[in-house]
Formats: C-alpha cells, structure tokens, sequence
C-alpha cells in the first residue's frame, strides 16, 4: 500500500493522502489537475532542511505517467472495440443483403425471366 501525504510547518498544517490497494485500484480517482494540486501543496509545505527524497518524486511522477498511459489505452480499445462492432454489423448487413440477391436469382430462374451470366 502507498500513501502520499503532504505536511508544513506552519499553523495551518495540511495533509492530503490517496491510497493505492495492492491490486492496484485507486481509493479515490485523482486528475491530473488534482495531481498537479497536491503535488504543489507537497513542495510548498515540505521542510526546507529535509526537502522530499528526489527518488520519492521521481517514482511518483512516473507512477502518475503510467496511470495517465493506461487510461489512454483504455479510451483508444473502447474506440477500437466500437468500430469493430460497427464492422460486425456491416458484415451481417451485406450477408442479409448477400442472401436476399441470393433468393431473388433463385426465385429469376425459376419464373425463368432472368437471364444470369458469370
């Protein structure tokens, strides 16, 4: 489990925390604005005699680019999985459109009206 949390110095000491389960699933949904917030709040309030590790940051900066890759890839396969179920629906419409030219040649030939070349 992470935890992420921000605390001054100063009277007025702030704490903002989001916790990450091990299975990964986000305790509460943060934007990137929101990430952006807390982030600032953290460098505004940290302790100028022991500033934050700069690892620490780094691996929270790339956690949040992860996150922010995933759930474009989230969004591109719903699109994808959309158009493929429009191209599904295509696909029957032209084997129902296959089959009734089917049944109409069928139906020329036997009133022997229609004359079929290959």
């Amino acid at each position: 489990m992470t935890t992420v949390s921000a605390t001054g110095n100063n009277a007025a000491n702030t704490s903002s925390s989001s916790t990450v389960s091990s299975n990964g699933a986000s305790a509460s949904s943060l934007s990137f604005k929101d990430y952006i917030s807390l982030l600032t709040t953290q460098l505004k309030y940290q302790d100028p005699t022991a500033p934050t590790d700069n690892s620490q940051m780094v691996a929270q900066m790339a956690q949040f680019s992860t996150l922010s890759g995933i759930s474009q890839l989230n969004t591109t396969s719903s699109a994808i999985s959309g158009q493929l179920g429009s191209l599904s629906d295509l696909a029957t419409s032209v084997s129902n459109i296959s089959t009734k030219l089917d049944t109409l040649i069928s139906a020329q030939k036997a009133a022997g009206t229609g004359s079929t070349t290959a």
